[in-house]
């Protein structure tokens, strides 16, 4: 078996630097933060220590950074608490967002809302031209997805928040796929909520973020219906060791994200190298059409459809399964959708034909991944193919 990993999308190996932080701090400052004896106290200055570690990275204030139980729960506070103490209007979705987005924008159509789905091309990109018409009123809250998971699309998000932001709209993204390729400079974003999870990062499971503007953090925090606290958006005893364990992954990322304009740029290291050669590699495969855009694309992700050379579909759940056999890990979409039949809605959303819409594969790279894996990984996809090939013809 040769267990190579390729969906850090859905999520990642913890860090032998994450495990150690969660081993001592379980071991030695298990205290309740809250509490005011030396045991608590010791836990709460971690949890403070931890909290300004991860604001400094992202040149944020410590009173900023919110903790929750990951990017689902921010995306929740985000949209769903906010929109609880606003009056009803519109709210503003990309047609490619994460499951999570779309199941809170179905609870607000119910509420009263309008809800509009701005949108994508067949590169997965947001439609510009249809800027003024998206934010014009009764828009009040708008949500793009940075990084999509499944076709690697960059937003262009500083543009979009920037004209939120003349508008007086609230605007939300979740970075949760971007942030594991570099540090986010939140001085110089135009945006008032940011999701991530610390398990797309090597981090522990069960810890997310949510950083926040002044503006909306007070809206949360006179929100009594959701037990809001001073420091930590969630009620209840902080879970000291992951949120330890989440400053220590971020510890790890040393470049910042670029953003420029419209653009998102990457900082150059051995996963977008590794991802690049792997590409390089597997465009050589005829049984293989490549979907995404070329350049605004996230630097882990490759996308393509399945197919047989005479274009007969191959599903891409069956392909996953085939190459799990051989101890290759990759997946047909994102994991909080990809247990569903039948078409893959992003795929829907950027007009794949309808007889491929179930052929989707996304091989998703991490910083634990070797030359001798690319390698071997090309030669197994090329091999499954082929004996796939044989069976639908």
């Amino acid at each position: 078996m040769n267990n190579i990993y390729l969906d850090a999308s859905a999520t990642t190996p913890p860090h032998i630097d994450v495990i150690n932080k969660l081993k001592d701090i379980q071991l030695q400052c298990w205290g309740n933060p809250s509490s005011i004896h030396k045991v608590g106290v010791n836990a709460s200055e971690i949890l403070e220590r931890s909290r300004l570690s991860i604001a400094t990275k992202f040149k944020a204030s410590s009173e900023d950074i919110f903790f929750t139980s990951g990017a689902t729960e921010s995306n929740y506070l985000s949209l769903k608490v906010v929109s609880n103490n606003l009056n009803r209007g519109r709210l503003v979705i990309s047609s490619v967002e994460h499951p999570s987005i779309n199941l809170i924008a179905n609870q607000l159509y119910n509420e009263g809302w309008d809800i509009k789905y701005w949108p994508v091309d067949r590169y997965g990109i947001i439609d510009l031209d249809l800027l003024e018409e998206m934010l014009s009123p009764p828009t009040k809250l708008v949500s793009i997805i940075w990084g999509q998971s499944e076709i690697g699309s960059i937003q262009p998000i500083n543009l979009i928040g920037m004209e939120c932001k003349k508008r007086n709209i609230l605007f939300h993204t979740d970075a949760t796929q971007v942030l594991p390729s570099g540090l986010i400079d939140w001085s110089n974003l135009n945006v008032d909520m940011l999701s991530a999870s610390a398990h797309k990062l090597q981090g522990p499971k069960g810890i997310g973020l949510l950083i926040l503007r002044q503006g909306v953090r007070d809206l949360l925090m006179n929100d009594l219906s959701y037990g809001f606290k001073s420091g930590s958006i969630r009620s209840g005893t902080e879970p000291v060791p992951l949120i330890a364990g989440f400053a220590t992954a971020i510890d790890l990322l040393n470049e910042y994200i670029e953003v420029n304009g419209n653009q998102t740029l990457f900082p150059e290291n051995n996963v977008s190298k590794m991802t690049s050669l792997l590409k390089k590699d597997l465009v050589k495969n005829k049984q293989l059409t490549f979907i995404g855009p070329h350049k605004e694309r996230l630097p882990n992700n490759i996308s393509f459809l399945c197919h047989t050379k005479s274009m007969i579909p191959i599903k891409g759940r069956e392909m996953v399964r085939l190459l799990s056999q051989q101890g290759v890990y990759i997946s047909s979409g994102s994991a909080c959708s990809s247990s569903n039949q039948g078409p893959n809605p992003i795929l829907v959303a950027i007009n794949v034909d309808k007889s491929l819409q179930e052929s989707g594969l996304r091989i998703t790279i991490g910083p634990w991944i070797s030359n001798d894996d690319i390698k071997s990984v090309s030669n197994i996809i090329y091999e499954s193919l082929q004996s796939l090939e044989i069976e639908k013809e």
